[in-house]
């Protein structure tokens, strides 16, 4: 009996010994196909399209020394010729035409035009544009354009009745205006439009900027001269003044949001505002053709004469 099972087993060796050199290479057994004397020859074509990325991944480094990026691009493509074909079947077994249906979205927004299969490019394109809403008008435009004049959203104020003087004076189409680059006047100022407009310009490029956040900023322009039908300086015999034409402006002083006053009169030649002043005297001169102080003449000691008036020599400033 002994005999018997002993023999057995030695017949079993003999045969696997036998079988392990004898063994196909494509044995399911992994140490039979690494014995085996036969080479294997895979095949590039079908695992570099493979759709098993561990065969894919076999091959990536051997297959014709193309680089990773390659095998990618053609596994992609690949993929896109199979999902082209599953789409086809799809629709002729429907017997019903149907529109391309996109399923993969980083396929049809591709920056490579190869990666992009006919199908879905016309698909995409025949997807129809967004309409951009239309813009909703804007309220605020026109809420600051209420009381305006001179067509100017910052010039706040009315339009009067055209004013006949004596002589020359006189304007065709006054303004009284209460307002300038949202700054208030402390009494209304009857010019034209033109002067208006320059006064406007001057408050927000210069006055704002110059007088900045002292006091808390500016609040208000003390006037005390618009239009007057008289000459200059009212004297007998003097040239018609810029302010019978509605060319001029007097300003006494500048209102600080703090109760602050810089007046002309006062804090020319001392006081907090001095520099102030002077530094608003001399931006004033070239948007204004005429501009006189204190140093002018005793006439404008407590006041600043701001003028449209054209000198052939250029702006007049005293």
């Amino acid at each position: 009996m002994i005999k018997t099972f002993a023999g057995l087993t030695v017949f079993l060796v003999l045969a696997s010994a036998a079988q392990a050199s004898f063994a196909p290479s494509t044995s399911p057994i992994p140490s039979l196909r690494q014995n085996s004397d036969i080479k294997v020859v895979k095949s590039p074509q079908r695992l570099e399209r493979s759709l098993i990325p561990r065969l894919r991944g076999s091959v990536r480094n051997t297959v014709d020394n193309r680089d990773t990026r390659e095998i990618d691009t053609l596994v992609q493509i690949a993929e896109h010729d199979r999902q082209k074909e599953l789409f086809r079947q799809k629709s002729k077994n429907s017997g019903v035409e149907r529109k391309p249906t996109i399923g993969l979205t980083h396929i049809t927004r591709s920056l490579i035009p190869r990666l992009r299969p006919n199908y879905l490019a016309q698909s995409v394109a025949v997807r129809q544009p967004v309409k951009a809403k239309p813009e909703k008008k804007r309220i605020l435009s026109v809420r600051s354009r209420k009381g305006s004049v001179c067509g100017v959203a910052s010039i706040k104020g009315t339009n009067a009745a055209r004013i006949n003087g004596k002589g020359s004076c006189g304007i065709a189409r006054p303004v009284k205006v209460t307002q300038v680059a949202g700054v208030d006047l402390t009494r209304e100022l009857t010019v034209n439009c033109s002067t208006a407009k320059k006064l406007d310009k001057w408050v927000a490029r210069s006055v704002k900027p110059t007088i900045g956040r002292q006091g808390g900023g500016i609040a208000k322009l003390q006037i005390i001269g618009g239009y007057a039908c008289r000459t200059r300086n009212s004297k007998r015999g003097a040239k018609v003044s810029e302010h019978a034409r509605g060319n001029a402006v007097d300003i006494a002083g500048f209102v600080l949001n703090d109760g602050t006053v810089y007046s002309v009169k006062r804090n020319w030649r001392r006081g907090n505002g001095r520099r102030t002043l002077r530094r608003l005297h001399k931006s004033a001169c070239g948007p204004f053709g005429t501009v006189l102080g204190p140093n002018a003449d005793r006439h404008h000691q407590d006041h600043f004469h701001l003028d449209t008036a054209r000198h052939r020599s250029g702006a007049y400033c005293r």
